[in-house]
């Protein structure tokens, strides 16, 4: 369980790192605007705001720290009404992956989408959401 929580520590910090460098104008794994977008976001011409890359990778560091927070129960003045809300906290952002994980699958979604960010979401960016999302769900259930 220890592995699990660290590793979706450092999985997230990545991927909030990956968002922050998209904010200052990084193209990484795209060499030009387009090419990012049409990996990155498959669809549309206009890259999210700096602003959006940012608030996105605030988030994913906050969530990076709560299967550490839970794991060694870091003592945080929680009180029993606050331990089930932090636990509901897990559960939302385990079902945000999954979910993410799986619609990434439905053709109904990908039809709306560029082949290569297809190719890219199922052979990637998919089961490494349901990997977070099952991280957060073992580290919940042990």
């Amino acid at each position: 369980m220890i592995l699990i929580a660290i590793t979706l520590n450092i999985l997230l910090l990545f991927l909030a790192a990956i968002h922050v460098y998209w904010g200052f104008g990084g193209l990484w794994p795209g060499k030009t605007k387009q090419e990012l977008i049409d990996l990155v976001f498959g669809k549309g011409n206009q890259f999210p705001t700096p602003f959006m890359c940012l608030f996105v990778a605030i988030f994913l560091a906050l969530f990076s720290f709560l299967p550490i927070v839970w794991t060694f129960r870091i003592d945080l003045g929680f009180n029993s009404n606050l331990v089930f809300g932090f636990k509901l906290i897990l559960e939302i952002v385990s079902l945000i992956f999954f979910l993410r994980g799986i619609f990434g699958y439905a053709p109904f979604v990908t039809k709306y989408w560029k082949p290569i960010f297809v190719y890219y979401t199922k052979r990637i960016y998919n089961p490494l959401c349901l990997f977070i999302g099952l991280g957060f769900l073992v580290i919940l259930i042990v």
